[in-house]
């Protein structure tokens, strides 16, 4: 029911509730694939260094309300099943790292200080900031629109679905619903920007590009829906267009 808690994530609203509190109260709005928000968690081992840093930022400004962030219905069961590998990342990382300095320690190359990292410790605070953001997101309840506007992508193997797997039929899932939410805030002359933010380029962006693949383009334009390849690249846009602070 709209309104109510999800227990893995911010409230659960309508589409149409959606519109109506951005209306009332203009900010940028970011809609968050799962990846995004777990990358955080993952960072030692892919050296995001930046999308922490982002993820901080966006904390804060999510929380003094500059910024709107949503997810889609499914997100947060999705963050759910796939931290455990996540967080075994993120802990690889740290464990490279370690090993890493003892190899040049033992072959007599200069290191400095090895750091007391303790990779539970600092995957718990990666993990904290991760579901911090995915608790300030507003749930988006599963819209009888989007839902078709997916379909047809799938029985049409658009991007981002090939039809072949059931993840890029999730992935189709999330972009509908975006998409319906971008178009319909488009429809009553919503001035602040919107981006769909997915690390997953190969299903979303356009080769070896920062923008929507070419079968989403059309309609996400359409929308004035944007893309955004990472946190720190959404972060990076929006502060250059000047919608949210330097």
């Amino acid at each position: 029911m709209a309104g109510e808690a999800t227990g893995d994530g911010g409230p659960m609203i309508t589409i149409a509730q959606a519109v109506a509190n951005l209306t009332a109260n203009p900010r940028p709005a970011l809609f968050l694939d799962t990846c995004a928000l777990l990358d955080i968690v993952r960072a030692p081992l892919r050296n995001l260094t930046a999308t922490v840093r982002a993820g901080l930022e966006l904390r804060t400004l999510t929380g003094i309300g500059t910024i709107q962030l949503f997810v889609q219905d499914i997100v947060p069961r999705e963050w759910t099943d796939n931290l455990p590998s996540a967080r075994k990342d993120g802990e690889d990382g740290i464990l490279a790292f370690t090993a890493t300095w003892e190899l040049a320690h033992d072959l007599g190359q200069r290191a400095p200080p090895l750091p007391a990292l303790s990779p539970g410790t600092l995957i718990d605070e990666l993990e904290k900031l991760s579901k911090e953001l995915l608790d300030a997101a507003e749930v988006i309840e599963r819209d009888h629109h989007g839902m078709s506007l997916a379909i047809d992508r799938v029985a049409a193997k658009l991007k981002p679905t090939s039809g072949k797997s059931k993840g890029h039929v999730k992935d189709s899932h999330i972009l509908c619903h975006a998409l319906r939410l971008s178009d319909l805030l488009r429809a009553v002359g919503y001035p602040r920007w919107r981006a769909l933010v997915s690390s997953n380029r190969s299903d979303f962006a356009a080769p070896n590009a920062t923008v929507f693949h070419q079968d989403i383009v059309n309609d996400a334009n359409a929308g004035r829906l944007r893309y955004a390849g990472s946190l720190e690249a959404v972060v990076a846009d929006f502060k250059s267009a000047g919608e949210i602070p330097p």
